[in-house]
């Protein structure tokens, strides 16, 4: 109830068609974005999903009416990112396709579903580049924005997997695949296996980690789950401040005392790990894998062990047990290549301590 009572501060009845403003700047504002109000629509559905409350679906349903008022013929179709009709984004389409798949998915709402597929067309048609990800927005001259986000494909893979699951259709599932892959592959740090390669703070990536996340719950692909994993733990490791909360800033360098923290930055980090928390997490995955070594299990093993190592840049002691099981199932090619992986990280001098202190002998090789 505080919360519904707290967004009644920005909500503007007063507006041709009622919606929420970005700021609490009372009726008649014109701060007024369809993509704000679409993130309403998710959340509200959600809400209403976890409590069964009909005042959230009701909130959802209003809201949604002001998200699809913004569509119009200019430009064959699309959702106005704000309420001047300057420009149609992905960000104002994307999650606008995914908030009407949302409704039809929670509720029935086979009107809302239809929406769905059509903002989704639209968006692909418009403004997908070749290799799958996406661009910004295109102007009502016909000029196209090229900037790429995270969140922008990250929304298109977050609608391709709620068609696949209302349509059951294989080429959704690919789709969303496709826009997955050419996302990790664009922004996957490979010093640190973050998603901050382009973008340095976690108000983007982190949408695109759910998006990776319900992606790998439809198709059971482990590399989904742990790109996701790995961007938890570079956040722990580096961009949490010991005093308290997380940096605006998510790189290796900014370890400043007084970097500033914003309520956004901190949101994100919450929602990526309480998105996480579902999932075993890496020491989980080790003291599992190391019961399946210890029972005789060896695929499971090597399945748990693999996915703990590859789950966090700094999981050096996964890979020293993974190399285990390989080196006594006398798996000697794989052995190997797990001890030139475990002798590099010896290089450091802390990773070193800890394998030595899990039984590593430095120098290590695995002869064929």
């Amino acid at each position: 109830s505080d919360f519904a009572d707290g967004l009644a501060a920005y909500w503007d009845p007063t507006a041709p068609v009622p919606c929420y403003q970005a700021y609490c700047s009372g009726p008649g504002g014109n701060d007024k974005y369809y993509d704000d109000n679409e993130w309403m629509v998710l959340g509200f559905t959600e809400a209403y999903q976890n409590t069964h409350d009909p005042k959230y679906l009701k909130m959802a349903q209003d809201t949604q009416k002001f998200v699809l008022s913004g569509w119009d013929d200019q430009l064959g179709g699309g959702i106005y990112w704000k309420i001047d009709h300057q420009s149609k984004n992905t960000c104002s389409n994307a999650p606008a396709a995914a908030s009407a798949l949302r409704l039809d998915q929670v509720t029935g709402d086979r009107a809302q579903g239809a929406w769905g597929i059509k903002i989704c067309d639209w968006t692909t048609a418009h403004l997908e580049d070749t290799d799958g990800l996406f661009w910004d927005n295109v102007k009502l001259s016909g000029d196209i924005q090229k900037w790429k986000f995270s969140y922008n494909t990250a929304l298109m893979i977050r609608t391709h997997v709620l068609l696949y699951q209302l349509r059951h259709t294989s080429a959704d599932l690919q789709e969303a695949r496709r826009e997955a892959d050419a996302g990790l592959a664009a922004w996957t740090d490979p010093a640190t296996g973050s998603l901050q390669k382009t973008e340095n703070s976690p108000r983007f990536t982190h949408l695109f980690c759910e998006a990776l996340l319900r992606l790998y719950d439809v198709s059971h692909d482990a590399k989904y789950l742990n790109a996701v994993r790995q961007q938890a733990a570079f956040a722990d490791r580096y961009a949490r401040d010991p005093k308290g909360g997380y940096r605006d800033h998510w790189t290796v360098t900014d370890k400043d005392p007084d970097a500033p923290k914003s309520l956004i930055e901190n949101a994100s980090a919450a929602r990526l790990f309480w998105l996480l928390a579902p999932y075993p997490d890496p020491a989980e995955l080790i003291a599992a894998g190391r019961a399946a070594a210890g029972q005789g299990k060896q695929a499971e093993a090597e399945s748990l062990l693999g996915q703990a190592a590859d789950s966090d840049k700094d999981a050096v002691e996964a890979r020293f047990y993974l190399w285990k099981v390989l080196a006594r199932a006398k798996k000697t090619r794989q052995a190997a290549a797990e001890a030139v992986r475990l002798n590099i990280l010896a290089q450091d001098p802390a990773s070193a301590q800890r394998l030595e202190a899990a039984g590593w002998k430095p120098g290590t090789v695995v002869v064929k």
